[in-house]
This record gives C-alpha cells, structure tokens and sequence, in this order.
C-alpha cells in the first residue's frame, strides 16, 4: 500500500514488510549492520592495470584456520558482484587478499582452501557516500574463518525406500492443504516424520505451512533442517530466502535467495524476493537489476504486479519519476483493483508532473 505524506511531493510505500520511505525530495541511504569494518588500510598495488569493477574502493581481507591461526597456504579467492561480474586472487602465505578499484554494490567472497575445509563466503556491502570527484575510496577489511570439511550427508530417501505409511500420511497432508486445513496437514506431515525422519518433502513442507501461519521461527527450523539435508535442493533454499524476507532479515535472506538462484536462475520469485530484500537495504542499484530479473522470467499476474511496485519504489528513490510513473501504472494495470489504487493514481501524477 502506498499514501501520501504530508509532503506532496514525498510518499511512503509500505512494501509488505515493513515501510520504506520513498522520497521525490532526497534518496534514502541505508547503513547496512554487517561483520565488515571500515579502515584506512596500506598496501602495494600489485596489478596496477586491474579495472576491478571501475571504481575507487577496496576489500581487504584475512583468511583464518578454525583455531584462530593465520591461512599460511595460497587458497583460492573469488569476489562476486550479486549482477554477476567475478575476479579471482589467491592469498598470500599469511592468508591476505585484496580485490582493488570497486563499484559500490553487493558483493560475495569465496575462500577455497583445499580438500580439508569447507568452501567459505562471506557478503561485503560497500555503500558509497556522496563525495567529491577526487576523494579517495573507501577500504573494507574482512575476516573469514575457516571450518573443517564434515561428512556428507546421507543420500535423500526417495519414494522407493520412504516407507509406505510416511508417504501415506504426506500426501494425505497434501490434501488437507488443498482444502485449506494448515493445522491438520501439519499433524499428518509431523506423523510422517515420526516414521522417517530424513523426509525431505515432508520438512520443506512443515515450513511452508508454519510460514502461512505466520509462525514464523517453527517454519525457519524446519528450513534450515531441509537445506541440511539436501543443501543443493532449490525449492526449501528459495522457501527459506522468502521467509527470511518476511522476518526481516533481509541480510540474510538476500545470501539464502542468492544460493537458490545459483540452482535456478530463471526463477522470477527468487529475482522479485532478492529484490525486495535490497530495496529494505537500500541496494536500490542491484535491486532493479534483480526486480528487471523477474519481470523477464515472470508469468504470475500477481507476482509482475508486485514486482513493477518495487521497481516505482526504486526509481522514486533515484529520482527517476517518470519510469517510476511507468512502473506504477503497470502495477495498475495489473492489479486494477488494488485497495490503494486511487492513491496510486494520485502518486503517478505527481511524478508526471514533476518532469525528471
């Protein structure tokens, strides 16, 4: 839903989940709660002729091994923008590493330092101030620890070694959901996972339906147990990502929603989900790329609808009011009876009048 303020020419948007002031008179710039530290690091720039990513800013990192001490083997490091550009560097012999000459944006380091420990990633948002054309870029230091490789889980169960009576009473619980009996599905599920406990559907489904009986912390264990048991599955990692988003988390959620677009890209739910988590983080750069995202794979009516609102959300943000107005009038569009519609109607004017 979105209002006027008393400001005619400010709105607020309530986005789901919580409101996101969405000023015509100033963009909003979100200081995001993280493990990163800023500082004013030295250092010899050992490839002058790197581009990075063409801007000015730097990550500095330190690798550790799970006791504390200093990485003294050269592990590989790559650095991932959440738009897709990648570079890689291996650390130094005291586990160091920089990437140089950084856009502001949403980036994921990943540390893989051999057969003995786990693939390590840490997220790294660098947020650029205003600042004059000569000032220099900001320094990010982080640290990634290490942890040991654990064993593999043990191959999901399959319909053909699930015990009859657990795919009984899952599919039984599916029934109940369709008839809109949430609680009674939930029993059956629980009565299935009594039986076999490794029930990979049965957990992501247990999440789901605690999700929709806003229980929310219920479902977030059940995900986590989901994901653990088939880390590589897509479905209970993108129900977990939209869960997150729902709980605020959105830090979170935007590293949960990104691993599940690395096993379905094409997903316009995921695209529209990351999106939404950075808007709520001010990322409004990397949003619209993710939100243009689904739009392109999208197909659900409601599903476009919401997304063309995130993306008037964002460009009121850049002060783009007249792709803003654009993207308002697809949400109308598409969602004709919307209860805020004539409010709506009243923001797409002021945009167009505007004249940005």
């Amino acid at each position: 839903m979105v209002f006027l303020s008393r400001n005619p020419f400010c709105i607020t948007s309530v986005l789901g989940e919580r409101k996101v002031l969405v000023s015509l008179c100033a963009g909003l710039m979100l200081m995001l709660a993280s493990s990163v530290a800023y500082g004013q690091m030295g250092g010899i720039d050992t490839d002058p002729g790197d581009p990075g990513t063409g801007g000015k800013n730097q990550i500095q990192g330190t690798i550790y091994y799970p006791g504390g001490r200093r990485l003294d083997v050269r592990a590989k490091v790559r650095l991932r923008s959440l738009v897709g550009a990648e570079q890689f560097t291996l650390a130094d012999e005291n586990g160091a590493f920089t990437f140089r000459r950084l856009q502001g944006g949403s980036y994921v380091i990943t540390v893989d330092a051999g057969n003995m420990f786990e693939m390590a990633s840490e997220r790294v948002d660098i947020i650029e101030p205003a600042r004059r054309r000569h000032d220099p870029g900001m320094v990010l230091t982080v640290q990634i620890n290490l942890q040991p490789k654990q064993h593999l889980p043990k191959p999901v169960g399959t319909i053909a070694v699930i015990p009859d009576e657990a795919v009984k009473l899952y599919n039984e619980a599916l029934e109940l959901v369709k008839k809109g009996d949430n609680k009674k599905a939930i029993e059956q599920l629980n009565a299935a996972l009594k039986i076999f406990p490794d029930y990979f559907a049965a957990l992501n489904e247990l999440g789901v339906q605690h999700m929709r009986l806003k229980e929310f912390n219920k479902a977030e264990g059940y995900f986590k147990n989901a994901t653990k048991l088939a880390p590589d599955a897509f479905t209970p990692r993108l129900n977990y990502g939209v869960l997150l988003v729902q709980m605020k988390n959105y830090p979170k959620a935007v590293d949960e929603l990104y691993k599940a677009l690395q096993k379905n890209a094409a997903s316009a739910i995921g695209h529209l989900y990351i999106g939404r988590a950075l808007v709520n983080l001010g990322s409004y750069d990397d949003a619209e790329k993710f939100l243009q995202l689904a739009v392109k794979y999208g197909n659900d009516k409601d599903e476009l609808a919401e997304t063309h609102r995130y993306l008037g959300a964002v460009y009121i943000e850049r002060q783009q009011h007249q792709k803003a107005a654009d993207e308002l009038e697809k949400y109308l569009s598409l969602s004709p009876d919307a209860k805020d519609a004539h409010k709506i109607s009243d923001i797409i004017k002021q945009l167009r009048a505007s004249g940005k």
